[in-house]
């Protein structure tokens, strides 16, 4: 077996990542399987560092430590090339690892769970992304408006971390946000609608844990679009924190159809993708069954 090559993230959840990083090696040392570190000073030179790995035929998968933005800058390096991924959470959402049940937090478990299943990976569906700039790929999901604008609220807030940096950022945007008008374009059909967010999942976990679909399935070959309706300020504070359970899905105003391709567009609203900012809007989604191979049971 060729080596695996392993994608750290040291800054995820306040450096926690590094400390993740080198557990990892150990145990690969430990279980006989050679590694090499393709991790950089940026996404854009750990990815070149991946490429030039991979075009010399140096590796057989990828490892993820970190996040959803390192797990998405894994996928969009092993899809193309057709390489397995295999993920260690170690960032401070990780909402890709609850759809696997992978235990946050617990790094020789989620080692175990990738050399379990290192002779027979499973295929799971991912999202291609387009926008105005540039194309990639995603497992997550993707959304345009009041969520986007408190996800860059958070990421500038020094207190409070990890998911309550968002419910903090809510709470600031709120009283100065309207409802966003939104061009959709879903299957060929148009549609226009008024509402406070509109997105699209391929799991059912969304900002840190919040259960924004909960009915996704990443193996169905079907993506899911929510909708949050225009609603009043107290209304919206009403329904938000049933999220976490997926009990919102029984408010009229929330709305979510599954679809295999699906064009966003509004007043060029920033864009949130697995936890990071990507641009801003428009952006479609398409759907790719079985795009991706993932180290895991």
């Amino acid at each position: 077996m060729k080596p695996l090559g392993v994608l750290v993230n040291p800054e995820a959840n306040r450096g926690k990542g590094e400390l993740a990083g080198e557990r990892v090696f150990e145990i690969l040392a430990k279980s006989g399987i050679a590694a090499i570190n393709l991790s950089a000073e940026s996404a854009l030179l750990a990815q070149d560092k991946s490429q030039l790995a991979i075009t010399h035929q140096e590796i057989s998968g990828v490892i993820a430590v970190g996040g959803d933005g390192t797990i998405q800058l894994g996928a969009n390096i092993c899809i193309p090339n057709q390489l397995p991924l295999g993920i260690v959470p170690a960032g401070s959402g990780n909402d890709i690892s609850r759809e696997l049940d992978i235990e946050r937090g617990n790094i020789e478990a989620a080692m175990q769970n990738i050399l379990s299943s290192i002779e027979n990976p499973r295929r799971v569906d991912a999202m291609r992304v387009t926008t105005e700039h540039r194309e990639f790929w995603s497992m997550g999901s993707i959304s345009a408006g009041f969520d986007a604008l408190c996800t860059e609220r958070a990421n500038r807030l020094s207190w409070p971390k990890g998911p309550n940096s968002y419910i903090a950022a809510l709470l600031l945007e709120l009283p100065s946000f309207k409802s966003i008008t939104y061009q959709l374009e879903v299957d060929g059909e148009q549609r226009e609608i008024e509402a406070m967010l509109c997105g699209v999942a391929n799991v059912k976990n969304f900002g840190g844990g919040m259960r924004i679909s909960p009915q996704s399935d990443f193996t169905d070959g079907e993506l899911e679009v929510f909708i949050l309706h225009k609603v009043s300020r107290p209304r919206l504070l009403k329904i938000f924190p049933s999220v976490y359970k997926g009990g919102h899905l029984k408010y009229p105003e929330v709305e979510i159809f599954k679809a295999k391709s699906i064009r966003v567009s509004n007043s060029g609203f920033p864009m949130t993708c697995d936890g990071e900012i990507v641009g801003k809007a428009p952006f479609s989604v398409q759907v790719h069954p079985g795009a991706l191979a993932l180290y895991s049971r």
